[in-house]
């Protein structure tokens, strides 16, 4: 209410959160307050909601658009007016568009790829583990004696 200086309401703030019995007695207040306005109120005088909005109204961001279109449609009753679209939007929606099924497209390729090359990858691991099971059979028979050999 603009009672208290800024010191005393700075002290106010900072005992707030360590008191709650001065949250609970400034609550009271306000609800009492709120009590008291409710109770002792008065109508306004006649013509003061009147005088608000055609002082709103003369605002250049308010005025009234039924007013000026009946206007406007009295003078030119058999014209057309010409509306020359030029909307971005709907642009904008088409180059997304593309956009989004250029993205498609390509990742497809990728998966493509990434397959080819996987496929590849595996065929060429089996590859190079049959000849390493190949290798490992020829060096076992050259290091292994012949028993026949022995016999003669």
């Amino acid at each position: 209410m603009g009672l208290a200086s800024p010191e005393e309401a700075a002290q106010l703030e900072r005992l707030l959160p360590f008191y709650s019995e001065l949250q609970s007695a400034i609550s009271d207040f306000s609800f009492q307050l709120e009590l008291y306005a409710i109770q002792h109120e008065e109508p306004p005088p006649p013509g003061v909601f009147e005088k608000i909005r055609d002082r709103v109204r003369e605002l250049p961001a308010v005025r009234d658009p039924t007013y000026r279109s009946n206007e406007r449609t009295s003078k030119r009753a058999g014209e057309y007016i010409h509306v020359r679209e030029s909307s971005t939007h709907i642009r904008v929606h088409k180059y997304w568009r593309i956009a989004f099924i250029c993205i498609f497209i390509l990742a497809k390729l990728l998966l493509a790829g990434f397959l080819f090359f996987y496929i590849s990858f595996r065929r060429s691991q089996q590859d190079l583990q049959s000849l390493r099971d190949q290798q490992v059979k020829t060096n076992k028979a050259r290091l292994s004696p012949d028993p026949q050999d022995g016999d003669k």
